[in-house]
């Protein structure tokens, strides 16, 4: 399970207990990176028939009631049926565009090697992706005066609790200060 707030894998089970429906469970997890708590849900497919028969059909099911609710659930399957091919599909032309470049960059290997010439290829810089905190203390950064969680939210495009969260946790590693009522600079 993914932490919500820092992506992190690693987190523990605080609390477990069935939901009031009784078809899934709420589990309350706590980060074991960055110590937020966050809530999951989950549930099992197999109970859903006979939710979908109780709400169709009643409590005093006819013959016609079920014979509807099951030809309901036979044109659903049928569509989920359709869906699966054309993911299936999907899946399939992307293997081949996959091992159709595969097989364009050995046969480009196998005639470097014969002719014993040397590919040059071009030098590329590899750079890795900022995290979202990085992001936001580098435009803290660019501001001498200090920034608000306004301007953040406008110049990186997060939504407002992920800037607060990110902003909170950067003060409380102390790659930033607050300054001001929601403003932040680099200390």
């Amino acid at each position: 399970m993914e932490c919500p707030y820092c992506e992190s894998i690693d987190n523990k089970v605080i609390d477990s207990r069935l939901t009031r429906e009784r078809f899934s469970i709420r589990r309350r997890r706590e980060c074991l990176t960055c110590s937020e708590r966050f809530t999951t849900y989950e549930s099992t497919e197999e109970r859903l028939l006979p939710v979908l028969i109780r709400k169709k059909a009643g409590m005093g099911a006819t013959k016609t009631k079920l014979k509807t609710m099951l030809s309901f659930l036979s044109d659903t399957l049928k569509t989920l049926s359709g869906e699966t091919e054309n993911l299936i599909d999907k899946v399939d032309k992307l293997d081949k565009a996959y091992a159709a470049e595969e097989f364009k960059r050995k046969t480009v290997a196998r005639m470097a090697s014969k002719k014993k010439a040397s590919v040059i290829k071009p030098a590329v810089r590899k750079t890795t992706p900022m995290s979202a905190t990085d992001v936001v203390v580098k435009i803290i950064k660019r501001h001498k005066k200090g920034v608000g969680i306004s301007k953040l939210k406008d110049k990186t495009g997060f939504d407002d609790k992920k800037v607060r969260g990110i902003v909170y946790r950067a003060s409380k590693q102390g790659k930033i200060k607050r300054v001001g009522k929601g403003v932040y600079v680099i200390p």
